[in-house]
């Protein structure tokens, strides 16, 4: 019975754990209030002396490539600092990008896909590149819009404290989409502003995104990026955090995408994400907090625990699904502390949940549509479950429509 006990109380600890530290990160930028939206002036001219290329990985991205290219183009970036790594194409990107103007490096391996071999790919090349003297290399997805100034600022950040950067990385929020589309661009907007912010308010490496990211040279050209890791954003942050470079946060500079048009290819798209973020929780975290440990670093520790906070619809799913049990184990054992743990912590993480909602979320739920949450967590139990039973461990492409202007 000691040994059930401990093992119940510890499944409560475990999940109380995430639950405190997003309920703090949301916390700290709440008291920040003022500073969230603060938006430099700086621009793009204002650092012409740093020496950079913009590495764009592409697969089958004809319908997008030239709109991401001319957007740059309109900004400012010179066709020659652009390089886009057609990977594995059966469409005409490299012929699109080519007529640009742009470097196009063709790449085909049918065995080794996904973005982690693509950026690769394209390091290696600059790496043969002897002459170019590269200060910061800049990482865009092909679905991707830099907001006006934004590469200036993270050319600039990246270069004066010689870090990598990562952009606010924000989904496109349209008030006429469903529900669902809505909650999940909330869910995005919490996982991608609100929890980074705090986190680089208290110095502390922020987790990378994928899109909008700059390497000062020397970082990213030794670090290995072509693992086949499915979220290899995420394992890059992991590695920059151990050679001593840890990510951080540039909330001045934009970067826009959209969610698919159609519902099978944003589920595809979400299941990589999720599955990958489950997997790399259950690989990395433990060799992060043993890396903690081994060299005494707070960073380390902390990174672990924000890696280690899984999908927001996740996570309220197995705290509504433990309370039951909690409260049964209460009756039966007439033990309050586990109880008490679990709920105050799930209350904690609701009440800042809705005050973040109340302050920065209204644009994408007014109050009545809050209630249709629940539907949306409960509709990906689909994802939760494929992980345990069909896993997706290989890259799989999302299937994109053109994007409209901003």
């Amino acid at each position: 019975m000691i040994i059930v006990d401990s093992l119940f109380f510890l499944s409560v600890v475990i999940l109380a754990v995430p639950l405190w530290v997003i309920s703090i990160e949301l916390l700290i930028t709440f008291l920040y209030l003022g500073k969230l939206n603060q938006k430099s002036s700086k621009a793009y001219l204002d650092c012409p002396e740093i020496k950079y290329k913009i590495l764009i990985p592409a697969h089958n991205e004809s319908e997008i490539i030239a709109d991401t290219l001319l957007s740059l183009l309109n900004q400012g970036v010179l066709a020659e600092d652009i390089v886009v790594v057609a990977d594995n194409c059966s469409d005409l990107t490299a012929d699109m990008a080519d007529e640009i103007g742009v470097t196009v490096l063709k790449r085909s391996d049918e065995l080794k896909r996904g973005k982690g071999y693509a950026l690769q790919f394209g390091i290696d090349y600059l790496k043969t590149q002897s002459e170019l003297d590269l200060d910061v290399v800049v990482v865009l997805d092909a679905d991707c819009t830099l907001d006006k100034d934004s590469l200036g600022m993270l050319l600039e950040k990246c270069f004066k404290y010689n870090r990598p950067q990562q952009a606010l990385y924000l989904m496109q929020n349209d008030i006429s989409a469903s529900l669902k589309r809505r909650v999940a661009g909330f869910a995005w907007f919490v996982k991608n502003k609100i929890r980074p912010f705090a986190v680089d308010k208290l110095n502390l490496p922020v987790i990378l995104t994928g899109t909008g990211m700059a390497f000062p040279w020397d970082v990213i050209a030794n670090v290995q990026i072509s693992d086949g890791n499915i979220v290899e954003d995420m394992q890059l942050g992991i590695d920059c955090t151990l050679m001593g470079s840890p990510p951080m946060f540039c909330a001045e500079a934009i970067v826009y995408s959209a969610f698919p048009e159609h519902e099978e290819a944003e589920m595809t798209q979400r299941i990589r994400w999720e599955h990958g973020h489950m997997l790399t929780i259950r690989t990395q975290v433990p060799q992060l907090f043993k890396q903690a440990f081994v060299r005494k670093d707070w960073r380390l520790l902390f990174l672990a625990l924000d890696i280690g906070v899984p999908p927001l619809a996740l996570l309220v799913l197995l705290s509504i699904s433990l309370l039951p049990a909690v409260v049964i184990y209460m009756i039966l054992s007439d033990g309050m502390l586990a109880f008490n743990i679990l709920l105050i912590s799930f209350l904690l993480f609701s009440v800042m949940l809705v005050l973040i909602w109340s302050r920065f979320g209204r644009e994408y739920l007014s109050s009545k549509e809050l209630f249709g949450i629940p539907r949306y967590i409960f509709s990906k139990l689909s994802v939760y479950s494929s992980f345990l039973f069909k896993r997706q461990t290989k890259w799989v492409r999302t299937s994109r429509k053109k994007k409209t202007d901003q």
